[in-house]
């Protein structure tokens, strides 16, 4: 009898757990209001969200709350036009230690890119000291307004290396082939060593060193800082926090979008490539052309990628391991699992995740918080929170199911000459 009525209750049990293993998702939303949101992050273990907008302005989500003063305003050093703006940011991996942040944006004097630390206030943890101010890098731009890039994050187990992702600096066919051309940091994938302050003595300049591994390995030829290329526009990067692994998705031109997995000394083709398909045949051809994990073309599906992260979060199971990216131009949201030789579970999530309850489009970016949970951010001035819907069926099927088997238990017992065992 114990063993009918264990087989009964996996079974029952077993149908609520196939239906979680896929859950249906959506967006809760958790601000609204924003102008222009481009990106969303937070320290590890923080409970805080940190809003980026184009603006310049860091905004904190606090307790279901947007804080009405900035964590940090930039407004009057950053250039809007086009596809400047302040582009990204990222927490150091000490940061509860030493208080240390890290900003993307365009300057506005110069329009160069510049990469820029600060410290978060002792007295006041929810704004930054301004004053702490000191520049990295800067990278030399073109006059083009478009292609920034502006992702900059710190791979997991790799806690000094900054990687910073750069466009090709505008244009249509990357006209002055920058991409390929290891002299110049536009079309790259970069990574310095901003373990120490360089300049102890300076206040405006932190600086940095080269790590080991990047390309050039001593040779004078290659700038030092590149650690891969042949990037069009990387918008937007992220590492696999259990795995480390980079996810780069490229924007394309006229044809295809593309994720690659980054890796030092890669070469993902611009221009001669625009995905795998040939862009340029005058030019040489790349021997060493990395080809993109996955790739799509502009009949229908988009027409320009918006990078996500890899879902490690505790809430939603049988979520963990599943990359989600996004098309800016068609309002698609899509995901994937990347198995090392290529991808599966390819799933479109745009029915569930915009919605006229939830976000309403126009993805510039997803956004990671301190426990792994995963977010929308439209530049429509949402953000987005990727939650798993209730399925109230599944708990209704498993009540049903239990009354079920405790009448029919009740019954057996009352027969005369049942022994349970």
């Amino acid at each position: 009898m114990i063993k009918i009525f264990s087989a009964l209750f996996a079974t029952v049990f077993a149908g609520v757990a196939f239906a979680q293993t896929v859950p249906a998702l959506q967006t809760r939303i958790v601000a609204t209001g924003l102008d222009q949101p481009l990106f969303a992050t937070a320290p590890e273990g923080d409970s805080r969200l940190f809003i980026v907008e184009k603006g310049g302005l860091i905004k904190i989500l606090e307790n279901g709350t947007v804080l009405p003063t900035p964590f940090l305003d930039l407004s009057g050093s950053v250039d809007t036009r086009g596809e400047r703006g302040l582009l990204g940011m990222t927490f150091d991996p000490n940061f509860g230690d030493n208080r240390r942040f890290y900003v993307n944006y365009i300057d506005k004097t110069t329009l160069n890119t510049v990469v820029a630390t600060y410290q978060a206030s002792i007295a006041q943890p929810n704004v930054a000291d301004a004053a702490s101010s000191q520049t990295v890098i800067t990278i030399a731009q073109t006059g083009f307004s478009n292609h920034k890039a502006g992702w900059i994050g710190f791979r997991p187990g790799e806690a000094g290396n900054l990687y910073i992702g750069t466009g090709d600096g505008g244009s249509r066919d990357d006209p002055n082939n920058r991409a390929q051309n290891l002299k110049d940091n536009l079309g790259k994938m970069l990574r310095v060593d901003v373990a120490a302050d360089r300049f102890p003595n300076d206040t405006t300049q932190y600086g940095y060193a080269i790590p080991d591994g990047n390309l050039a390995n001593g040779n004078p030829g290659i700038n030092p800082e590149i650690y891969a290329y042949g990037l069009r526009n990387p918008y937007r990067d992220s590492f696999d926090r259990e795995t480390g692994t980079l996810y780069i998705a490229d924007a394309g031109q006229d044809n295809r979008e593309e994720i690659n997995i980054g890796s030092a000394g890669a070469n993902y083709g611009w221009r001669v490539f625009e995905g795998t398909r040939l862009n340029f045949p005058n030019d040489i051809q790349p021997s060493n052309h990395t080809p993109p994990i996955f790739e799509y073309d502009h009949n229908g599906l988009g027409a320009s990628i918006t990078g996500g992260y890899v879902y490690r979060g505790s809430l939603i199971d049988g979520l963990q391991g599943t990359y989600f990216f996004a098309d800016f131009v068609t309002d698609h949201v899509m995901s994937f699992r990347f198995i090392g030789s290529g991808i599966t579970e390819l799933t479109d999530r745009t029915a569930e995740l915009l919605s006229p309850t939830g976000i309403s489009g126009r993805v510039s970016s997803f956004g990671e918080d301190g426990f792994g949970n995963l977010y929308l951010v439209s530049l429509n001035g949402q953000i987005g929170m990727i939650t798993a819907i209730p399925e109230p069926e599944s708990y209704a099927m498993m009540l049903a199911g239990m009354i079920l088997i405790a009448l029919w238990v009740r019954r057996r017992e009352n027969m005369p000459g049942l022994i349970l065992s």
